[in-house]
């Protein structure tokens, strides 16, 4: 009978072993990306994944052994388990952070929305030149197999009586202690570069052994006050200009705001941007240009650091669309300057309460594409983020002219879905290069654009209209192991153009080409002489003297990484290793070359960031309250 035993045990180990597999492919997937891949540092990040396959495998086996019946149960339950297990393999390349609770609640919550992404969820590269789907079929025919086979092996030795129960104890306590004193070494093990080490499973057994046996019991130094806290705008009254001449006057105000239009696919080195996009280069030429860092990479993070002149929440949480009023430059506009505020979106309004948030900062009326073109837009050009931009601008115009007609200025938002997954702005293959129909997304947007202008000036509405064009978050293409946006704090991310222009006016140039999304609401005050305000920014106006600049931002993921800016320099503390990485992205602006921060230099650069993300999260915890 022990032959029959010894068949269970292996078809086990077998099944058991399926629970690898997502790492392993985690481990190829991330293996051209700065980890390291020695047999010492892959046995480390397999070590949680050895552990709960050797649960399993005990609890199999006990089970098994007791009623075949078992074996029914446990082979749902570890189909359950090796799905789980794939899905967080999958959020954690695209994401660079484990499966957790918030992010099932997110994404719940958000489902339909999020619907145009499950194509690159599924189908895009996912370890060894694989789709997701594909990795999923094959290990779904494996575990059928598997698992048949300790079926097959379950029923051959129920019944039996099995010799040897002194042995088998001695080897069952053998077990138990290697598992003991692996769930130790585990414990002991720092984290690695992606939590790579973490298994979704077994890591919160990990940590409760970790908090109690105190490893690393030592406390950090007091968090020094954070550098850039909220200040009143009108205490920009008190820097010098740039130009002692008076600023231009403006009646109008339009905001255009680049859904995933990134700094290197227009501005970056080598591109053609005259050739590309015409209208981009021309106002950039004409007007100021700025390389602009976001607070967070991701939507409605961005609006409210454009719109607020704030950072906004370093958390997956939308705190910036849950309250009911929020002070703004909107607000202070309206109240100064006689001004009316609408917004066009051909991105869905209900999408993390969108339309909420723009009536908290003050815009009256939001209407969406649809609204306005009367049922000509084409539903190839839609997802389930947004619809097409064709007809955003030009059915816009007629609502601003009755603005005008009624002696008012008007403050325009418009938010194309312009560059945003799936990309599909034209008829082109769907095999085409990601990247390449990505930037055929901004060549469209820039054409849109060129023709809004020229709607603007037939109505006469042009020559007295500040615009302003913002990249909300930019857009990662694999360039550091990630794709879309949330989680880096790399420069194709965190990078988008700012560009303010007028037609036929000459505004301020700055010093200083580089600039933050919470930069604009000053800077926009500046422009309209309505620095006489106690509404509270945490940026800078650029048409002031700068000084010198630090940045500051943070993943949409909760304590996954953050970043400053203090040039040349750029550093990105990961918070599970708890490593700080520099780069010099004068020298280095593709952050080809990490270099590791140590010492005091860690400390400083630690706490400092820490000081950031502890002040937004105290700010927002507070009840805003209307400016005067």
């Amino acid at each position: 009978m022990w032959k029959r035993t010894y068949l269970l045990n292996i078809t086990l180990l077998f099944a058991v072993s399926l629970f690898l597999v997502p790492k392993i492919i985690l481990i190829e997937f991330f293996s051209y990306r700065w980890i390291d891949t020695g047999a010492r540092s892959v046995f480390l990040f397999l070590l949680q994944d050895l552990i709960l396959s050797a649960i399993v495998y005990l609890v199999a086996m006990a089970a098994i052994k007791k009623n075949k019946l078992y074996f029914y149960v446990l082979s749902i339950f570890s189909g359950v388990l090796l799905l789980c297990l794939l899905l967080d393999m999958r959020v954690r390349e695209l994401w660079l952070k484990p499966l957790d609770l918030p992010l099932v609640k997110y994404s719940l919550q958000n489902a339909s929305d999020l619907a145009s992404g499950v194509e690159i969820f599924l189908n895009q590269s996912s370890g060894f030149g694989f789709t997701f789907r594909f990795i999923v079929f094959v290990l779904f025919l494996a575990y059928l197999a598997t698992w048949l086979l300790v079926g097959l092996a379950a029923y051959k030795i129920h019944g039996s009586k099995s010799a040897g129960k002194e042995r088998k104890s001695k080897y069952g306590a053998m077990f138990i202690l290697l598992l003991s004193a692996m769930f130790l070494w585990s414990a002991y093990t720092g984290d690695a570069r992606y939590d790579l080490n973490k298994n979704i499973f077994i890591n919160p057994l990990v940590a409760t052994v970790r908090n109690t046996i105190s490893l690393g019991a030592v406390q950090d130094e007091a968090l020094l006050e954070f550098e850039q806290p909220t200040y009143p705008l009108s205490a920009i009254n008190h820097i010098q200009r740039l130009d002692p001449q008076p600023t231009p006057e403006f009646k109008n105000l339009v905001y255009v705001v680049l859904e995933s239009v990134r700094w290197n696919s227009i501005f970056g080195a080598g591109v053609k941007t005259a050739e590309k996009y015409p209208v981009f280069e021309k106002l950039a030429r004409e007007g100021m240009l700025f390389k602009s860092y976001v607070s967070v990479p991701h939507s409605s993070k961005g609006y409210y650091s454009i719109l607020t002149g704030l950072h906004a929440y370093p958390d997956i949480e939308i705190k910036e669309a849950m309250r009911l009023y929020q002070p703004s430059i909107i607000h202070e506009l309206k109240k100064k300057k006689n001004m009316e505020a609408v917004a066009f979106s051909s991105l869905f309004l209900q999408f993390e309460n969108m339309g909420g948030f723009l009536r908290s900062i003050g815009v009256s009326n939001a209407y969406e594409a649809s609204d306005m073109a009367l049922g000509k837009i084409q539903p190839q050009n839609n997802s389930s983020f947004g619809e097409s931009d064709e007809y955003l601008f030009s059915a816009s115009v007629s609502h601003l002219e009755d603005i005008a007609k009624e002696g008012k200025g008007f403050i325009a938002l418009y938010f194309p879905t312009a560059a945003h997954y799936p990309y599909n702005c034209t008829s082109d293959p769907a095999s085409q290069v990601a990247i390449k129909k990505y930037e055929e997304c901004i060549m469209k947007i820039d054409a849109l654009i060129g023709g809004m202008l020229d709607a603007f000036d037939k109505s006469g509405i042009l020559d007295s209209t500040l615009f302003v064009l913002v990249g909300d978050h930019g857009e990662s293409f694999g360039e550091h192991g990630t794709f879309i946006h949330n989680s880096s704090m790399h420069e194709e991310e965190v990078t988008v153009p700012l560009i303010f222009w007028a037609k036929g006016k000459v505004l301020p140039r700055n010093t200083s080409t580089t600039s933050q999304q919470i930069d604009i609401a000053p800077t926009i005050a500046d422009f309209f002489g309505v620095t006489d305000s106690s509404l509270n920014v945490q940026g800078v106006s650029l048409l002031r003297e700068q000084g010198r600049r630090v940045f500051f931002m943070s993943t949409f993921f909760n304590e996954l990484a953050s970043a400053l800016v203090d040039h040349p320099y750029k550093y990105i503390y990961e918070y599970g290793p708890g490593t700080i990485a520099k780069y010099n992205i004068v020298d280095d602006p593709q952050e080809k070359s990490p270099q590791p921060v140590l010492g005091s230099e860690f400390n400083a650069i630690k706490n400092r960031l820490l000081s950031y993300d502890l002040y937004q999260k105290t700010i927002f915890a507070k009840k805003p309250e209307p400016t005067e």
